[in-house]
């Protein structure tokens, strides 16, 4: 079905919700912190980690690290050439930002048949379409949109699921409010950005706390639910 990705597993409304924890390299600053990011974001069972802004010479080991880890590495590519290096590096998906792509690199990302995860920005219903119907034309990996919310109103993802397509959230707030509310409107992916504290460090138990908060609420929305995965 459209409606579920294979992202190392099912992913899709009946299965257990796609953790991605955010972060951004620039906020990070060393390659050690950002090691160092991994290994947090893979102690706190989330499902994948998405650094923003990675320094292509930092990118061999952390991917290295997430794989060791058991982690989905997910790099935002902004080109051609940067798709093109993620694939040889042995890139699992891509995220792509709407505001940043055009149909080309939707298409030669769809091509590696490697799922994708696009970040919905400002595109309007027929740009989204699009984007859709040129990812299942030129690959079999499936193509994710995700969507920034501001509040648990969770504004606009009704209209994000008339794609046919698996829908997630992008969430900068602090806290499990709006990763709860998408759970329990059935979204599949939660992506939820962290940031570094006073000192430098990531904190897994705000990550960890997030992933407890739905993977216990996803698990309690059906009698049959039994959370397997982490």
């Amino acid at each position: 079905s459209m409606r579920v990705i294979d992202f190392g597993r099912p992913v899709g409304a009946a299965h257990p919700p796609f953790i991605i924890a955010a972060l951004d390299c620039r906020e990070l600053g060393t390659l050690e912190r950002a090691l160092a990011a991994v290994d947090v974001a893979a102690d706190s069972k989330v499902d994948a980690i998405k650094l923003a802004r990675m320094p292509s010479g930092w990118a061999p080991q952390l991917f290295d690290r997430a794989e060791r880890r058991n982690l989905m590495m997910l790099a935002t590519a902004l080109d051609e050439d940067q798709i093109a290096r993620l694939d040889w590096m042995g890139a699992p998906a891509f995220y792509l930002v709407f505001d940043w792509s055009d149909l080309e690199l939707v298409a030669r990302a769809a091509s590696t048949g490697k799922p994708i995860v696009m970040q919905v920005g400002t595109a309007s219903e027929v740009e989204l379409a699009e984007v859709v119907a040129t990812a299942r034309a030129h690959g079999k990996g499936g193509i994710a949109l995700v969507q920034s919310v501001i509040d648990v109103e969770l504004e606009g993802l009704a209209a994000l699921r008339r794609h046919g397509a698996v829908v997630g959230i992008a969430d900068r707030s602090r806290g499990g409010d709006i990763p709860r509310a998408a759970i329990a409107s059935g979204v599949p992916i939660i992506e939820k950005r962290f940031v570094l504290r006073g000192d430098d460090a990531l904190c897994p138990q705000e990550i960890g706390d997030v992933v407890r908060d739905c993977e216990q609420l996803w698990a309690s929305m059906s009698d049959d639910r039994r959370w397997a995965f982490n």
